[in-house]
């Protein structure tokens, strides 16, 4: 059987465990999820597709999937430094009563805040200042990550869609592909902030794993009485460096056909 190779689309399914007794912290499997108290409702479980040395993605892992075979289960065991970092005391900080009253935020044990972009739990609270603690909460901790890789994805469409579902919630998506990837988004994105932002990841995405085809998104809006059909499309032409898109652009004064095909 032949390894794969970086570009490859592959569907896993993974456990991820971290410190020294091995605890469950994500997992694909839902029935492992519930037997180990880590199930959450809102979350798909099954086979998530990846894409082999994609960033973002742990450096072991991508390095192991180049000896990787479909059907093979792997283990890969990440070092702190490689995975979550090392636990630093710098990295907790001491903030005042004040600072989280005008914040207006009731400190507790446990509770997750963010303070300055920076996302830390409270691990103290004391009369007159808080505790937090901004290092990862798997920070110091070997992780340890087990796949099996259950297939391949070849159809350029099943790409896609896969890149979709990584970055946004993928029902009432529909994709299309002949001498351009054809993506027709559903109503409840087309007011979304979050689908703004997820939209340009999705599109330098498929603009390097799925090289040579324009990227029309278009969102249709139904005609009412009287009124006729309004449709707007967003053409992300190949290749990336000849068309300098930015979030900015988009969330501009309603020229996002224009920036986006000029």
């Amino acid at each position: 059987m032949k390894c794969l190779n970086t570009g490859d689309f592959i569907k896993i399914e993974y456990e991820m465990r971290v410190g020294d007794d091995k605890k469950l912290v994500a997992t694909s499997k839902e029935e492992l999820a519930k037997e180990n108290n880590i199930y959450d409702e809102k979350q798909k479980y099954g086979d998530i597709v990846v894409i082999v040395g994609q960033e973002g993605l742990f450096k072991e892992i991508n390095e192991s999937f180049k000896n990787a075979q479909v059907g093979q289960e792997l283990e890969v065991e990440i070092p702190p430094e490689d995975a979550f970092g090392q636990r630093l005391p710098s990295n907790i900080k001491v903030h005042t009563m004040r600072e989280f009253q005008r914040l207006n935020i009731d400190p507790r044990v446990g509770m997750e805040v963010e303070i300055n972009r920076k996302i830390g739990r409270i691990i103290s609270v004391t009369p007159g200042r808080v505790l937090v603690d901004y290092n990862h909460k798997w920070a110091g901790k070997k992780v340890y990550y087990k796949y099996k890789i259950n297939g391949t994805i070849t159809d350029t469409a099943e790409k896609v869609k896969a890149i979709i579902a990584n970055n946004y919630d993928p029902e009432g998506f529909n994709v299309s592909v002949d001498d351009s990837i054809r993506i027709e988004i559903p109503e409840n994105a087309k007011f979304s902030v979050a689908w703004l932002d997820a939209k340009y990841t999705i599109v330098n995405t498929a603009r390097k794993y799925i090289p040579g085809l324009d990227i029309l998104i278009t969102e249709k809006y139904e005609k009412g009485k009287g009124e006729e059909q309004n449709k707007t499309e967003t053409t992300a032409e190949q290749p990336a460096a000849e068309q300098r898109e930015t979030p900015a652009e988009a969330k501009g004064s309603g020229q996002e056909e224009t920036n986006a095909k000029n």
